[in-house]
């Protein structure tokens, strides 16, 4: 897997993709009302991401496989709070015709590859509760949870 930094074509698609999925994650997860999350969802991300691909700390890459197919992108940011050394996977994606062939593990190795190459030593990530794929695969990487949130429906 090779990753590169994002080209502006992929990153608008991304950013639209982003956008609705986590938009998606946040009605599922009961944090936000469908009519409020689309709205939310793209101020957050630009909030973010203010500057887009030239936002200071922020890496967007895309990975190809070896033959140079699109698999998916990696966000990650260099630095988180005040914290030294600390960084952060924003997100992790294959496309979903790319997934179940263990990509995802591939591209999160080499996502903390370039962390390492960038001197950040510890990395955090948020995932969401209903998401057993991703919690599996960053439990097998050696990730542990540190905070957890709960909430339930009245």
């Amino acid at each position: 897997m090779d990753l590169r930094p994002m080209t502006a074509a992929e990153f608008e698609a991304f950013r639209d993709e982003e956008v609705v999925g986590y938009a998606d994650d946040k009605v599922r997860a009961g944090t936000w009302s469908l009519e409020d999350a689309g709205q939310k969802a793209a101020d957050e991300f630009d909030e973010l991401l203010p500057d887009g691909l030239a936002t200071a700390n922020m890496l967007l890459l895309t990975a190809d496989d070896e033959f140079g197919q699109l698999v998916g992108a990696l966000w990650l940011c260099l630095s988180r709070g005040d914290v030294a050394g600390a960084g952060w996977i924003y997100d992790i994606t294959i496309i979903a015709e790319q997934r179940g062939r263990g990509l995802g593990r591939e591209l999160l190795a080499a996502g903390e590859r370039e962390f390492a190459r960038h001197g950040v030593t510890t990395v955090g990530l948020n995932v969401f509760g209903d998401n057993a794929v991703a919690r599996h695969l960053y439990e097998s990487a050696g990730y542990r949870v540190t905070a957890q949130q709960m909430s339930k429906r009245l």
